[in-house]
């Protein structure tokens, strides 16, 4: 080899090059979280906050990020169906998924069935439900909070015969309450 010092150079720029900030998604996350609770475990990427995507979701607007429905947590029901609304969500995988406000009508909750192999096939960006059976919907009903939640966070609360997932997005929160059978 007749430049092995300029092959080995390459080899370690390559090596530990690292994307600048201009080519990572500015609403990158940096982790998948886990929670639980006996009979759920959820999942979520922790997304930045971004107040002007947020508010095209909620009311309306340009942004289009905005305009489209965002996959907020995986939920496993591992042991028992839990209800929704008034109705069932069997064990199983479902994706728990925001839709923007449309027409008027402001955004939407919804807990749908999924195919698991489908969900965050791109770890960047936040993830673009696909297709599945609707268990339930309700409006998206979000509160100012004083605390702001520089990334996505999402908790779980437990009641008497009840578990509330809440999502709490920057100066925003919301919940689902799941009923257990």
């Amino acid at each position: 080899m007749r430049y092995p010092s300029a092959v080995a150079g390459v080899a370690l720029c390559v090596a530990f090059a690292r994307p600048t900030a201009a080519q990572e998604p500015p609403n990158r996350p940096h982790y998948v979280k886990s929670i639980k609770v006996p009979g759920l475990d959820v999942r979520f990427l922790d997304f930045k906050w971004d107040e002007e995507v947020f508010t095209t979701l909620e009311k309306g607007g340009p942004h289009p990020v905005g305009r489209r429905s965002w996959v907020l947590a995986r939920l496993l029901a591992t042991t028992n169906p839990f209800r929704c609304e008034g109705k069932a969500v069997p064990v199983g995988p479902s994706l728990l998924i925001l839709n923007p406000a449309q027409a008027g009508v402001g955004p939407t909750l919804e807990l749908r069935s999924i195919d698991m192999r489908e969900v965050f096939v791109d770890m960047n960006v936040i993830a673009v439900p696909p297709p599945g059976e609707t268990y339930c919907q309700m409006p998206a009903t979000f509160r100012k909070v004083p605390a702001v939640a520089d990334r996505l966070e999402v908790t779980l609360t437990e009641g008497e015969g009840t578990v509330d997932v809440v999502v709490h997005y920057g100066d925003r929160e919301t919940s689902t309450r799941l009923v257990r059978y």
